[in-house]
């Protein structure tokens, strides 16, 4: 972190009034002590981050239920989850919420991630770094939520992209965004991100495409779209999710491929190389050019281009009817062929389903 004068720093961009709620605590004081710290920490950051459509924390250490227990304030959202993969695992979300009227973010803990800051001697420092390192990204999250909220139409909260293909690549373009712009802006106060990052980039590459070809081995059989869209095209749009936080780490911190020979031999050895390089330029690109942004533009429109040919890399290919009805061309590769036995498996087990 930066030196700086912490006894003069600007005012806080936090709410004064800002609602730190902890569940599932059997100490009290110890619920007590640790809701003051990270009220505290938030209030701090918010002198270096835009927090000013933050509408309260939620602390649990039953984090899916301290996610359920938030009032979306609005019908029809869809309920609030996290990340739950073998190569990742999320611990903290920034939730967008309706409050009197205005879109604001919530922000929710994993309490085993930062319960650290009121251990005292049973905690490393490198726990504390992690732990004031969640909370600031987060924050981070609600400084971007509110400028995609102003300026890019298609990230309003509830807003229902009818189009099929720019529902799809919109959302993972968005993402792949967020990750970059919030790893890049709370970097001074994230000292370990770019050693996690790096770790998940190289859990996340090994055998992606392969995974994506087993799912469209199994569409083979089921033939839903939508099924080989959040299945096979979530392994192939992972890595690029994976790289987006580190890149925006590594841009933060002025560092380079160099600095993760790892990383980067992952992404060559999965067949990422050019892709992560392509999104490296563009989420740049964007970043430098925010000053630009207009709701009136399709601000997203360069990452939305990746992420189709990120598809296509995969073998699947968004096409439109002559009617306007979009569908899906799969091409049969010898990578994406089920086998009889296969065959077999899955339709005895697609019959099963559907009796």
């Amino acid at each position: 972190m930066e030196d700086k004068d912490w006894d003069n720093l600007p005012p806080s961009t936090a709410p004064a009034s800002l609602a730190v709620s902890v569940q599932g605590f059997t100490n009290h004081d110890a619920a007590v002590a640790l809701g003051k710290v990270v009220g505290e920490t938030v209030m701090t950051l918010g002198s270096f981050m835009d927090l000013s459509t933050l509408a309260g924390v939620t602390i649990g250490v039953d984090y899916d239920a301290a996610l359920a227990s938030i009032d979306q304030g609005m019908e029809g959202l869809r309920p609030l989850d996290r990340t739950n993969t073998e190569e990742m695992q999320g611990v903290a979300k920034t939730c967008q919420v309706i409050r009197d009227g205005e879109v604001k973010s919530h922000l929710a803990f994993n309490a085993a991630m930062i319960v650290s800051l009121i251990a005292e001697d049973d905690a490393t420092l490198e726990d504390r770094q992690t732990a004031i390192g969640i909370i600031a990204h987060e924050c981070a999250h609600v400084e971007v939520n509110a400028r995609m909220q102003a300026l890019v139409p298609d990230a309003r909260l509830g807003v229902h992209i009818e189009d099929f293909e720019r529902a799809v690549l919109f959302q993972i373009a968005e993402i792949a965004w967020d990750e970059y712009a919030v790893c890049r802006l709370s970097a001074r106060f994230a000292p370990r991100q770019n050693e996690q990052h790096s770790d998940t980039v190289r859990a996340v590459l090994p055998d992606a495409r392969k995974r994506a070809n087993e799912y469209i081995k199994t569409y083979r059989v089921h033939g839903n779209l939508r099924r080989l869209i959040s299945e096979a095209g979530f392994e192939l749009c992972q890595p690029i999710k994976a790289a987006a936080y580190l890149l925006g780490g590594m841009d933060a911190d002025n560092l380079t491929w160099e600095d993760f020979p790892a990383a980067r031999a992952a992404i060559e050895a999965g067949g990422y190389g050019s892709f992560v390089d392509e999104l490296h330029e563009r989420c740049r690109t964007l970043w430098d050019g925010q000053s630009d942004w207009s709701a009136d533009t399709d601000v997203l429109a360069p990452l939305i281009d990746l992420t189709r040919n990120v598809f296509g890399s995969g073998g699947i290919h968004f096409q439109k009817n002559w009617d306007g009805e979009w569908h899906m061309k799969v091409p049969f590769t010898p990578e994406t062929m089920p086998d009889e036995a296969m065959i077999a498996r899955l339709t005895e087990s697609e019959a099963g389903e559907t009796a």
